[in-house]
């Protein structure tokens, strides 16, 4: 029968507490992530969306989600563990006065058409400013298999950054919860 607290012996109430602050300070797992950063400057031809293919890297892979590309074959995360998850493909696009775009697509490789999430900007000069793209869904459902594409588009001829004022251009696909 459970005793209200402060009852039992001392000991008792000392032990309980002891045995609470262990489980108080237990740490969580962190949950299961996978990040693939671009590993060099890529071009971007006008009104094309360009699918990731060479040059991406997992920075951080625990699971071996990651497959990479090559040319005419676009990388991938593979969903390895069914639930909800947090995707954002952050990206630097800088080249001529023009509007740039960023996509999220599951499943479909050289298909925007379904995309989970998106971004656009314009890019504010010629030179290094640059439009910082950030398309981001903060919550979506994926079941073990699934492909997840990225790939960026500009109106113009244009280049990819590597990274733009020290924020790598990366995706991170993180898992969140099961329900």
């Amino acid at each position: 029968m459970p005793q209200p607290p402060g009852s039992g012996t001392l000991a008792d109430q000392i032990r309980t507490l002891e045995s609470r602050i262990d489980e108080l300070s237990r740490t969580k797992p962190t949950p299961s992530a996978c990040v693939v950063r671009l590993g060099g400057d890529a071009s971007l031809p006008a009104g094309i969306d360009t699918f990731a293919q060479t040059g991406w890297v997992a920075a951080y892979d625990p699971l071996s989600q990651f497959v990479g590309g090559s040319t005419g074959n676009p990388s991938y995360i593979l969903v390895a563990r069914a639930g909800y998850y947090r995707v954002h493909f952050h990206s630097a696009v800088t080249g001529p006065n023009a509007v740039a775009g960023a996509k999220v697509t599951p499943n479909h490789a050289g298909s925007v058409a379904n995309s989970l999430a998106t971004d656009s900007g314009q890019i504010p000069q010629q030179g290094s400013d640059g439009a910082v793209l950030d398309a981001l869904r903060s919550r979506v459902y994926l079941n073990v298999g699934d492909k997840i594409y990225w790939s960026n588009w500009c109106a113009a001829t244009a280049t990819l950054k590597t990274s733009l004022f020290g924020v790598p251009t990366e995706i991170v696909l993180q898992y969140v919860s099961s329900q």
